[in-house]
């Protein structure tokens, strides 16, 4: 029996490009959208319980960085993770499931970036705007709509049969590097964790972690 993994992710890019990884996993993947209107730490903690009842093995919260980077958002995201990561156990039903979170700063559209950079991978973008500039370089038409990524049907394969072809696997050395330095105080630039993911569910090979 496959194990069910949920995904919760804050909005629309994260539904479409999740429902673009299915066919790579060996796994049953259901993504979970929060809606960018809802996408409040209590409503995040509702879909995480709700996963946990529904006898979910796995729950990957994606989440982006772009507002828990100081103050009172930093402090209240930091004490919810320190709640729900790891194993939560239901003695009464003898199920268990695994929370984890994976971040990216600022949101995921870096990840996408990261299919195309060959260099300069460690730069520090300071809004959305900047990053969706970068990536309009590689993909003229984007945009964060329901339209846009419906017209595309699949973001993974979009990005890596199309002109300029993208790479799974240079997003993924991309990816590594930028949370090289683990301590994410001393980091002075974007980073993304999306390839913890994609080890998680096999689609790529895991790295031996420093």
């Amino acid at each position: 029996m496959k194990k069910t993994i949920a995904i919760i992710g804050e909005g629309i890019t994260e539904k479409y490009y999740i429902e673009s990884l299915k066919s790579l996993s060996n796994f049953s993947i259901l993504p979970r959208e929060l809606n960018r209107k809802a996408s409040s730490l209590t409503k995040l903690a509702q879909e995480i319980k709700n996963g946990i009842d529904k006898g979910y093995d796995k729950i990957y919260c994606l989440i982006d960085m772009d507002n828990k980077d100081s103050g009172k958002e930093q402090t209240s995201y930091q004490n919810f993770k320190e709640k729900y990561s790891g194993i939560h156990e239901k003695k009464s039903k003898g199920i268990s499931c695994e929370v984890k979170f994976i971040e990216t700063e600022r949101c995921l559209e870096l990840w996408f970036l990261f299919y195309f950079l060959k260099n300069n991978t460690t730069r520090k973008f300071n809004s959305y705007k900047e990053i969706e500039i970068e990536l309009r370089k590689y993909r003229p038409n984007y945009e964060k709509t329901e339209k846009y990524f419906r017209s595309i049907k699949d973001i993974h394969l979009n990005f890596i049969n199309s002109n300029p072809k993208g790479s799974l696997e240079i997003a993924t050395t991309n990816s590594r590097k930028s949370i090289i330095t683990r301590d994410k105080d001393t980091r002075n630039y974007t980073y993304s964790e999306m390839h913890l993911l994609l080890e998680d569910l096999n689609i790529i090979e895991e790295k031996d972690k420093k």
